[in-house]
């Protein structure tokens, strides 16, 4: 015995609509017998036909409100219509909750819920909806099709267009409260059986949030004290860069006048030399014990090549002052175009007293853009980082640079050949404070420090490392970042 039999009443002369709701019918027949018993049969059925509901709404509903969409239908019309759907959806996902929760739902209820609803929905709203669309297919507009199917041909229709309504409300509610009763019972029984775990929870999170609030406080003490440090270290670097570069000037100057004057006086003893073969043999020896006594062929080719080295002295002098007045303005914050091969240079000239003990330093430099950074920035990164791949190495090592560029990026890279570190030590390496270096030797604020610098630069710092087998960290720098 069929629930609901299909009708013409059922028709509203939208054929994929239509198709839908037959097919709602008969899903509903099919299961309504079992439903009716209440039984062990129905419980089973329950299931099933929960889950052929939910997605019969899920392409019934959507394809109803792209269909109104595309007629045009009269707004508040589409959002009534819409909220029918949504009546529909939350009184199913209230059940399907209490299935859930209980394993069963009453076969009656649904039925009840069911049948209510199909006739109200394809009765009432769904004809409406094509009434709609049939007269603005005639000619009327969005607002006048709505006014028009609001207005009852007469009262038969009124009264059961009314009493559907009513039916379907009362119903709603109805089931509603049954929902909201069963679900502040199992609210309850959650509750209590909670509490005892949601105690300990909130110990937990206070407890956590207390840690957190400690763990900030000193990374912000920490960092403060790391920001006057590197403060004082720049005020300190610009005075020793300016006080340097006065005397270094000077030096350089007479070490050029030097070299000239020497020059001429090399020139006038070979002079000299040369009108030796007409004095006489007793003064040509005096001279010749002379030049003996103080070596002076080995004073001919020792002061060139002393001159050399004190230029060469000078000029990297100068360049550690460069390097000392670019790191005292490391906080100016500039965007610039900036070539990174040269900041690689300035990098291993600030940290080359820490590495020249300590490794070999090996150059890989690729021709590179220029890139949009701040220079002294990226800077202080490779400085950390060579520093630490120095520390790293017990002995003798290999200290490797490189750069490159792929795609709208630049990368770089420092190498080791020293201790390496474990996995674990790896996934927490750009953590602040932390560090593997004994008390007092370090901050732990180093690496954390160049994360945040890349990430300020829209790039990305990796870190490959084996115990044992050395340390690689590789830098990605976009060529053209935005610029915060």
């Amino acid at each position: 015995m069929k629930l609901m039999a299909w009708t013409l009443h059922f028709q509203t002369g939208l054929d994929l609509v239509d198709a839908q709701h037959h097919a709602l019918v008969d899903m509903i027949n099919q299961a309504a017998p079992h439903l009716a018993l209440n039984d062990e049969l129905a419980k089973r059925a329950v299931r099933p036909l929960l889950d052929n509901l939910t997605r019969y709404a899920a392409v019934h509903f959507h394809d109803e409100e792209v269909l109104m969409a595309e007629k045009n239908l009269a707004q508040d019309y589409q959002l009534h219509h819409q909220q029918t759907h949504h009546v529909f959806v939350e009184e199913l996902t209230h059940m399907r909750q209490q299935y859930e929760q209980e394993g069963t739902v009453s076969g009656t209820d649904l039925l009840r819920f069911l049948s209510s609803w199909l006739s109200f929905h394809i009765l009432l709203e769904d004809q409406n909806m094509a009434q709609q669309i049939k007269d603005m297919e005639a000619g009327l507009t969005a607002i006048q099709a709505h006014e028009r199917v609001n207005q009852p041909k007469d009262n038969a229709h009124e009264v059961y267009n009314s009493s559907l309504l009513e039916l379907f409300t009362l119903l709603t509610e109805r089931n509603h409260k049954l929902v909201l009763a069963n679900e502040a019972v199992h609210k309850s029984q959650a509750e209590l059986k909670m509490a005892n775990q949601s105690l300990e929870l909130r110990v937990q999170e206070r407890t956590s949030d207390l840690e957190a609030t400690v763990a900030q406080l000193k990374q912000t003490q920490n960092q403060l004290m790391q920001s006057e440090k590197m403060a004082a270290v720049g005020q300190l670097a610009a005075g020793v860069a300016h006080e340097i570069n006065n005397p270094v000037g000077f030096v350089t100057s007479n070490m050029g006048a030097l070299s000239g004057y020497i020059d001429q006086l090399f020139g006038l003893i070979r002079t000299y030399q040369t009108a030796m073969v007409d004095l006489p043999p007793e003064q040509r020896k005096v001279v010749d014990e002379a030049s003996k006594k103080i070596d002076l062929d080995y004073l001919s080719e020792d002061i060139p090549s002393l001159l050399k080295e004190t230029r060469e002295g000078l000029a990297r002098v100068k360049r550690i002052v460069s390097d000392l007045r670019d790191f005292s303005h490391s906080d100016d914050g500039q965007w610039a175009q900036a070539d990174l091969n040269q900041v690689i240079e300035s990098a291993l000239n600030v940290a080359a007293n820490e590495i020249k003990y300590k490794a070999r330093v090996v150059k890989e430099l690729a021709s590179l853009p220029l890139v949009n950074c701040i220079a002294a920035q990226i800077n202080q990164v490779l400085v950390n980082m060579m520093v630490n791949a120095a520390q790293a190495i017990g002995s003798q090592g290999v200290i490797t640079v490189r750069s490159g560029v792929k795609d709208d990026q630049v990368w770089l890279e420092v190498s080791d050949t020293g201790c390496g570190m474990s996995e674990e030590v790896q996934k927490r390496i750009f953590e602040p404070f932390y560090t593997t270096k004994p008390v007092g030797k370090g901050t732990g604020l180093g690496l954390s420090i160049t994360w945040e610098i890349i990430q300020r630069h829209q790039g990305e710092v990796t870190v490959h490392s084996e115990p044992g087998q050395g340390t690689t960290f590789h830098i990605t720098l976009p060529i053209k970042p935005v610029v915060p």
